[in-house]
C-alpha cells in the first residue's frame, strides 16, 4: 500500500513539474487542433494579418504550432536583432529549417538563400557577394551598366509622349536585362527575358507562408487536383525551362577559363576543383540553386519595390517635387544621379526607407532554423524549431512609429533635415533585409538599382496620375499577396520635364 501511495505522490509531483516547466519554457500562443495546429485559425493569404492580431495578444514572442512544426514568430525589431545578430543566439538561430520550398524547388537546400549554415554556405555566400559586385570597383561597373540600362528606359517612356502606360513590363524588361548580364555577360532577349518573369511570378504565386506550411505538412498535396498542386505543377514547369536556358545551354557553350558572368564564374570555380584533383564542394546542383536564388532575390524584391513606390508618389505629389528640389540642387540637370551623390540627398535616401517600412512587401521574411535548444526573452526554443521574422508588424508597431499607417519619409530625418544615423532607434527598428548573419546579401544592390532608377526618373519627368484620375490605394493592407506583396495594376503618365 506505502508503495502505491509513493507511486502517486512521485507521478503528481511528477505531473505539477512538467506543467510549471511548460508554463514558463513554451511561448504562448493560438489554440491548437490536433495534427493541423493552428492552421484552420490563419488567414491563409495573408499569414501576416493572423501574426498581427495574435502579436497584440499574445507578445513579441509566441508559438505556433503548424502541422507537426513548432514554429516560433518574432514581432519586436529588439528581440529580432537579439535573436538574429546578438552574440550567443547568432550561432544557433541562423540556419534554414527543413521547407517545402528548399526541398524540392531550390534543389534540397543547395543555395545561399535556403542553404544550411555551415562552411559550404558561407564560401557560396562570398562568391553571390562578390558576384554582385556591390564594393570597390565593382560599385562603378554597376553603375556604368545601370546608367546604359536607364537610358533605354528612358527613351522608351519618352517615345510615350504623355500617354497612360503600365510600368510593370518597362521596369520587369530593364530589370531582367541587369540581371542577364549579371549571370550571363549580355541582355536578355524578350523570349529569355519571359522565362526569367514566368519563373519569378509562378514563384510569387505559389510560396506564400500559408501554402508552403500545408505542402510541407501534406507534400503528397503536391501531386492534386487542387490549387496549391496546380500551382507547383506550374513552378517546377518554368524551373524547368529557366535551367534549360541559364544552366543547360550556357554550360555547352562554356569555354573554360572564359567568365562572360557569374555562372561563368561558377563553373571555372568548379572545373578548377577537378583539375585540381580537389574534392568538388561546388555542385551542379548548387550552381542550379544559386542561379534561381539571384533571379528570384535579385528581381522580385525591386521590381515590386519600385511599383510600390512610384504608387505611393502618385498618392503623394508632393513627395515628388520635394525628391525633385534636391536632385536639382545636388545632380542639376546635365548629368545622370549618381551613387556617390547618395549621402548628400537625405530627402529622398528617407523616402525609400519610409517606403520599405510603409509597404513592408516582405512581410514574413525567410524562415529561420534553431541549430540547437535556446532559450530566448525567456522562453524555451527546442532544436529544429522554425523561426519566423514578423516584419509585418515590426513596422507597423504604433509603440515604436507613432503613426504607422501614415507615409511620412521625414519621420527618418533629424531637426535640421538630416538622415538619422543608422544607430538611432527607428533606423535599427528597420529591418526589412533582415539582420545577423543571414541578412540579404543583395541588400545594397537592391537599394542602390532603386535609388538609381528612382532619382533618375525624377529628374527626366514628372508623376501623373493617368487621365482617368484614379489608381489604386497605395494602403499595403489592401495589396495583392503572395511571398512577396504587390499592389494592383495601375496606369500612369510620365510628362517630360
Amino acid at each position: 500500500m506505502l508503495g502505491i501511495w509513493l507511486s502517486v505522490i512521485l507521478l503528481t509531483l511528477y505531473i505539477l513539474y512538467s506543467y510549471i516547466t511548460r508554463v514558463k519554457y513554451n511561448a504562448p500562443g493560438p489554440s491548437n487542433w490536433p495534427v493541423f495546429g493552428c492552421l484552420f485559425q490563419l488567414e491563409s493569404s495573408r499569414l501576416h494579418f493572423s501574426f498581427d492580431r495574435w502579436a497584440k495578444k499574445f507578445g513579441p514572442l509566441m508559438l505556433c504550432k503548424m502541422g507537426s512544426t513548432n514554429v516560433y514568430v518574432i514581432s519586436c525589431p529588439r528581440v529580432i536583432k537579439k535573436a538574429f545578430a546578438e552574440k550567443g543566439y547568432s550561432d544557433i538561430l541562423n540556419d534554414r529549417p527543413d521547407t517545402f520550398l528548399a526541398k524540392y524547388i531550390m534543389d534540397d537546400s543547395k543555395g545561399v538563400i535556403f542553404g544550411k549554415y555551415g562552411p559550404t554556405f558561407i564560401r557560396l555566400r562570398k562568391i553571390m557577394y562578390n558576384g554582385l559586385k556591390m564594393y570597390g570597383v565593382g560599385v562603378q561597373q554597376f553603375e556604368s551598366m545601370a546608367h546604359k540600362e536607364l537610358e533605354r528606359v528612358i527613351q522608351s517612356i519618352s517615345d510615350l509622349g504623355e500617354k497612360d502606360f503600365d510600368p510593370k513590363p518597362i521596369l520587369s524588361r530593364s530589370l531582367a536585362n541587369l540581371i542577364g548580364i549579371l549571370l550571363t555577360g549580355s541582355m536578355v532577349d524578350e523570349s529569355d527575358a519571359d522565362l526569367i518573369w514566368k519563373y519569378n511570378n509562378s514563384f510569387n504565386d505559389t510560396f506564400e507562408m500559408s501554402t508552403e506550411v500545408m505542402l510541407y505538412t501534406f507534400p503528397f498535396l503536391r501531386f492534386m487536383p487542387v490549387e496549391m498542386g496546380r500551382r507547383y505543377r506550374r513552378l517546377m514547369g518554368a524551373k524547368k525551362e529557366l535551367l534549360d536556358k541559364f544552366y543547360f545551354l550556357h554550360k555547352k557553350t562554356y569555354v573554360p577559363g572564359c567568365e562572360r558572368g557569374l555562372i561563368d564564374a561558377l563553373f571555372n570555380l568548379q572545373s578548377q576543383d577537378k583539375s585540381g584533383g580537389n574534392t568538388q564542394w561546388l555542385t551542379d546542383s548548387q550552381i542550379k540553386a544559386f542561379i534561381q536564388d539571384i533571379i528570384v532575390a535579385g528581381l522580385l524584391t525591386t521590381r515590386n519595390g519600385l511599383l510600390c513606390i512610384l504608387l505611393v508618389l502618385l498618392h503623394h505629389h508632393e513627395c515628388v517635387d520635394r525628391m525633385y528640389e534636391e536632385i536639382v540642387d545636388v545632380v542639376g540637370l546635365e548629368r545622370t544621379p549618381s551613387l556617390k551623390d547618395k549621402p548628400s540627398m537625405p530627402y529622398t535616401e528617407a523616402l525609400i526607407l519610409e517606403v520599405l517600412r510603409y509597404v513592408t512587401h516582405a512581410p514574413l521574411g525567410v524562415p529561420h532554423g534553431a541549430m540547437e535548444d535556446v532559450e530566448l526573452e525567456g522562453y524555451k526554443i527546442p532544436k529544429g524549431s522554425k523561426i519566423i521574422t514578423n516584419i509585418w508588424t515590426a513596422h507597423h508597431d504604433p509603440a515604436i512609429w507613432g503613426d504607422p499607417w501614415v507615409f511620412r519619409p521625414d519621420r527618418f530625418l533629424d531637426d535640421n533635415g538630416e538622415l538619422l544615423p543608422p544607430e538611432h532607434t527607428l533606423r535599427q527598428s528597420l529591418v526589412t533585409f533582415g539582420t545577423g548573419k543571414r541578412v540579404c546579401v543583395g541588400e545594397n544592390l537592391a537599394k542602390s538599382r532603386i535609388f538609381l532608377y528612382l532619382t533618375t526618373l525624377i529628374q527626366k519627368f514628372d508623376l501623373r496620375l493617368p487621365k482617368g484620375g484614379t489608381v489604386p490605394s497605395d494602403d499595403p493592407r489592401a495589396f495583392l499577396p503572395g511571398a512577396l506583396l504587390r499592389p494592383q495594376d495601375y496606369m500612369m503618365r510620365l510628362t517630360v520635364r
